[in-house]
């Protein structure tokens, strides 16, 4: 045998025999050609061209539910011009285009369990052969109620001629995107008619045929039937559907995609305000847990009366909050590692009134600065103004800083009144919200805005030990139309930055945020809205975090997942959109008030990551909801960041 460039011809093939550039390597499937080819000019001393196959050179598998299969061989063989082909199998290098699903060795493939497509190569003299694998998962999972004959009633009902009696889903969404790594969904459905039993059906051609059957309207999919299913068909939409059995016949319902992206959320949590007890609360997005704010604040110990308005540092450390309802007492946290808990810095007293806070995020490179919002102490509705102050997140000291001057330039329309700052994750810059307190007084300073824009301002820290922020810039302007009626005038409050940087969404409301008068109904329109820095451009997200058709969900407080994904970033916000059956107005048995329709809960919406960096189209898909919430209970201001605390076990 001639020697064998074998492993630096692998290394420098790399990933892009993975893809598509592995087939161009290929005369024709299951088959290649190496040096003296027709596009080589190797001279007259060059060795014969040798061609390589692989046989079978197309395997298709059905695996059941348990995985397992025997392994499928594969031979390799090889020809030079003038010579007869020899078997090569036990020379050649294998590998599998997607280790995920199969390993090789010595042409013996051995499946993983999982759905999906892939190839199968084999590398000879600088040749690369291919052969196609496709492995397909199907089975049947029978839930308590049902088992084999569910199945056979299914298989020997008629089809129901009234499309009316068909079951509908009501949960998950049409065209939702899950995190990799969430946990298994719970889908549900309308009753479809009389029907006493289902059939919930996932399919993917090729790749997925799982059904399961139940008695019920929901369907929790075991965790393991669901790793399966996410693992796959990463990054492709399945086809999912329910059918009802009921007098014999069949209920055909309409399907809905579901898809399962390859990205996953990051080991962070999600610290929100449970309105409803008026305590802070932890949700663990991926294990589904949600328990109290660990904390040595006995301004946050169980019974006390109100805290809220909460910002949380972007490496999970530092904590601010308003406590006692319209005193907007002000307090602060950090976190203690020997402890394990969130430890009082600021004490909230009188003395110190603020709401929303921004933490510098380059504290360990700089200095500890806290931006945060100070309002006048005057009754509701009177004149009084409102403006952000920087100081020591410890110690309450002010920090010097050009805040007030810089704040000065903005122009007169847009309102010198400045709250709900955010913080860059580069440190580079701040975002806030602000309106004109001088032509309509809001309800409660600090907490409410109208006609509010979002604005933009450059930081620097210097070496004396100051900030110097730089001159304002107004990224989404309130329309000048607006100012002639606050009452329904377009609001924009509570901008969040993305992790990189480039966008910052936003709640849009039309009037009041959140109500005029203490005595006003909620303002329910609140929807989310995002604005590109790089071009100003706005971008509603309509599928993801509308206002719903009744236009009554209030989809407010959006904030961003920590990290970015390769397709996708995750964003959450808080909606009185129903789940399913399970949370509707109509069973709501939470505390609402001042005309809410249901509880508020915490929703994700995936967002395109392509989609945002320009253009013009919505790059929002339909929200999922968030695991562990208590369906009793209110949840707002979802501030998503580092994990720090450890997860209850």
């Amino acid at each position: 045998m001639r020697p064998r460039q074998r492993h630096l011809f692998l290394f420098a093939l790399g990933l892009a025999v993975l893809g598509a550039a592995a087939s161009a390597c290929s005369d024709t499937q299951g088959t290649g050609t190496g040096p003296g080819g027709a596009n080589e000019d190797a001279g007259p001393d060059a060795p014969a061209a040798v061609s390589l196959r692989i046989d079978p050179p197309a395997t298709t598998v059905t695996l059941d539910l348990s995985g397992t299969a025997p392994a499928i061989p594969h031979r390799a063989y090889a020809k030079r011009e003038g010579e007869p082909e020899v078997d090569v199998t036990s020379e050649v290098e294998w590998f599998v285009g997607n280790p995920a699903l199969a390993d090789v060795v010595g042409g013996s493939v051995s499946v993983k369990g999982l759905g999906g497509k892939s190839k199968v190569f084999a590398t000879y003299d600088g040749v690369t052969a291919e052969a196609s694998l496709t492995l397909t998962l199907r089975g049947d999972v029978f839930l308590p109620g049902t088992d084999a004959s569910t199945k056979a009633a299914f298989d020997a009902a008629t089809a129901d001629p009234d499309p009316a009696n068909a079951p509908a889903f009501e949960y998950p969404e049409d065209g939702v995107v899950l995190p990799a790594n969430l946990p298994p969904i719970e889908a549900q459905w309308t009753p479809g008619g009389d029907s006493s039993v289902y059939r919930v059906r996932i399919t993917s051609p090729d790749i997925l045929d799982v059904t399961l059957y139940t008695t019920g309207r929901e369907l929790a999919f075991p965790a393991d039937v669901w790793t399966k299913i996410a693992q796959s068909s990463p990054d492709v939409a399945v086809n999912l559907a329910v059918d009802g059995l009921g007098s014999g016949m069949v209920r055909a319902g309409s399907p809905r995609s579901l898809t399962v992206a390859s990205d996953g959320i990051d080991e962070s949590a999600i610290y929100v305000w449970q309105s409803s007890t008026g305590s802070f609360r932890v949700l663990d997005i991926i294990k589904g847990t949600d328990v109290p704010l660990p904390t040595n604040s006995p301004a946050l110990s169980p019974g006390q009366p109100c805290s809220g308005c909460h910002r949380i540092s972007r490496d999970g450390k530092r904590f601010a909050y308003s406590f006692d309802g319209g005193n907007f007492n002000f307090g602060a946290l950090s976190y203690d590692e020997a402890q394990k808990l969130y430890a009082s810095t600021i004490t909230p007293s009188p003395a110190v009134r603020g709401t929303y806070a921004a933490f510098n995020p380059l504290e360990e490179k700089t200095r500890p600065a806290m931006l945060f919002t100070a309002p006048d102490n005057v009754p509701q509705n009177t004149p009084g103004t409102v403006r952000l102050l920087l100081v020591n997140p410890d110690t309450n000291e002010p920090i010097p800083n050009n805040l007030a001057e810089a704040i000065g330039e903005l122009p007169t329309a847009v309102g010198h009144a400045t709250l709900m700052p955010d913080w860059s994750p580069g440190g580079d810059f701040v975002v806030f919200t602000a309106y004109d307190s001088n032509s309509n007084y809001v309800r409660l300073l600090g907490d409410d805005t109208v006609l509010g824009s979002i604005v933009q301002m450059s930081v620097q820290y210097m070496a004396d030990g100051s900030f110097q922020f730089g001159t304002p810039e107004v990224l989404v302007a309130a329309p000048p139309a607006a100012g002639t009626n606050p009452d329904s005038g377009e609001n924009n409050v509570l901008p969040s930055i993305s992790p990189d940087g480039s966008v910052v969404s936003f709640t849009r409301a039309n009037g009041w945020w959140s109500i005029k008068t203490q005595q006003s109904l909620i303002n329910l329109s609140g929807r989310i809205a995002l604005v590109r820095r790089s071009d100003k451009t706005v971008l509603e997200l309509k599928r993801g975090a509308s206002n719903g058709p009744d236009q009554v969900w209030s989809s407010t407080w959006s904030q961003w997942a920590p990290t970015v994904g390769k397709k996708w970033v995750w964003l959450a916000y808080a909606s009185e959109r129903p789940y399913g059956h399970k949370l509707t107005p109509q069973n709501s048995t939470c505390s609402l008030v001042q005309g809410q329709k249901q509880c508020k809960q915490l929703w994700i919406t995936a967002l395109n990551r392509e989609k945002l960096a320009a253009g013009t189209e919505d790059p929002s898909q339909p929200a999922f909801w968030i695991p562990g919430q208590s369906l009793t209970a209110q949840y707002v201001s979802p501030q998503w960041t580092v994990a720090v605390i450890d997860s209850p076990k």
